[in-house]
């Protein structure tokens, strides 16, 4: 089954070449310190104050083998009930005042049939360019940790986060209440950018039902087979259902970044023919064990053209080291590590092709399970106005988890993006 995932991604990884073609410009560090939300931002426009406003909603029909989808670690707004999902309504803006200072908002309202109307702030920052090539940074952000991280809902090209970065920086990504500070090196026309801050993650809950719901399917995962035979009980002891303390010694959820942080990042635009950007980030600080969690990672993109058509590749590692405590007291640590590899193509004008393959080597210590993930989506772009476009994406995902099952979900999702959030890229 693992040599049919890797076909998923074949076509497109194969045909990844040089010369790249759509430029995010995402290396000033003021203007765009993670996402490609706002290109616009790099270019000069006249008067002291700028307001650029933006809506983008994101829905998904479909559903999975997986009960209520909890099993496949969707997090960070993925669909995770059988039928309509309200992924996402992100409103937001950037105010630029002159051209020192610009203010960045981001808000998301979410729904589902159990839960209802929930929202939460994503992003709330300001951004101050000072002397010498340095950017300071103060509120709430994604942490520059890698490239998905820093992905807002609608800039996904597939309808949920690698299995790696929920699994090793938390459900939602790394979201710091915090400072940053960055500085483009001199001499080096902004491609090489270190980046360096401090804070704390910020808590996040997605509707009490739901946390309930979740609970309840982890107690029924770990009494499953109570009834049955030995040797069935002994089978579902064995293997831990890649939740906290289901099968594991120590509780996965205490291991992630909580109060206190630092973290930074080392990027460069390496002027290479196929990889327009790379970076090597780090993230360590307290954790809820009230001990220490480190966190590595290297991520690489690349945009080309092939036969005159756009192509994108991007790939990133993550690793983590924990520090951690057990229910009695006791300290021990664990490692994990996990890995992606994305490829899409637009094959004929405004029509796109990806995958991903996926992998995380999960812990038995922490109950999180091996695995295996691949996906793939064709997707079909309408562009309604100058600002606004529609992007239908149908995706299919084989799932295989822990070595012992397999599950197959299939997704229809529609990202809707106007303003200043459409950036049109063909993901």
């Amino acid at each position: 089954m693992i040599r049919a995932a890797a076909l998923v991604l074949l076509p497109t990884v194969l045909t990844a070449a040089p010369k790249p073609v759509c430029d995010h410009d995402d290396g000033h560090p003021a203007h765009l310190p993670g996402s490609p939300n706002h290109p616009h931002l790099g270019q000069k426009e006249e008067g002291w104050f700028h307001f650029h406003p933006h809506l983008n909603a994101a829905i998904a029909l479909g559903g999975s083998t997986s009960e209520k989808n909890f099993g496949l670690i969707p997090g960070s707004h993925a669909p995770v009930d059988d039928g309509f999902n309200l992924q996402g309504i992100e409103v937001g803006a950037v105010m630029e005042f002159g051209e020192i200072l610009s203010v960045h908002a981001n808000h998301n309202v979410f729904w589902d049939r159990f839960d209802g109307w929930d929202s939460e702030w994503e992003e709330g920052y300001a951004a101050l360019e000072l002397p010498a090539g340095l950017v300071l940074r103060g509120g709430q952000f994604f942490a520059p940790f890698g490239q998905e991280n820093r992905y807002h809902l609608h800039d996904r090209p597939f309808v949920e986060p690698p299995i790696s970065m929920i699994r090793l920086l938390g459900e939602e990504g790394l979201i710091v209440q915090g400072a940053e500070l960055a500085w483009a090196l001199p001499g080096t026309d902004e491609r090489w950018i270190v980046r360096f801050g401090y804070g704390q993650s910020r808590e996040h809950t997605h509707g009490a039902t739901r946390e309930l719901r979740r609970e309840a399917f982890e107690e029924a995962v770990e009494h499953a087979g109570e009834d049955h035979e030995g040797g069935e009980e002994e089978e579902h002891e064995e293997h831990g259902h890649g939740f906290a303390g289901d099968g594991g010694v120590y509780d996965a959820e205490e291991a992630y970044l909580g109060d206190g942080f630092f973290f930074g990042r080392l990027e460069h635009k390496p002027g290479i023919a196929g990889i327009d950007r790379a970076g090597l980030s780090f993230a360590a600080g307290k954790n809820g064990f009230g001990r220490t969690t480190w966190s590595a990672g290297a991520d690489v993109h690349g945009e080309d053209k092939l036969g005159g058509r756009p192509i994108w590749w991007q790939g990133e590692v993550f690793y983590r080291a924990v520090e951690a405590r057990d229910a009695a007291g006791i300290e021990g640590d664990y490692d994990e590590l996990g890995i992606y590899l994305a490829s899409g193509l637009e094959f004929v004008k405004d029509w796109t092709v990806g995958g991903r393959l996926e992998w995380a080597s999960g812990n038995r210590m922490s109950g999180n399970e091996r695995r295996w993930r691949a996906s793939t989506n064709v997707g079909r772009a309408f562009h309604i106005a100058d600002d606004t476009d529609l992007h239908a994406r149908l995706q299919y995902s084989y799932d295989r988890l822990g070595g012992y099952a397999d599950e197959h979900s299939i997704w229809l999702q529609f990202v809707l993006n106007f303003g200043a959030g459409n950036h049109g890229h063909d993901h």
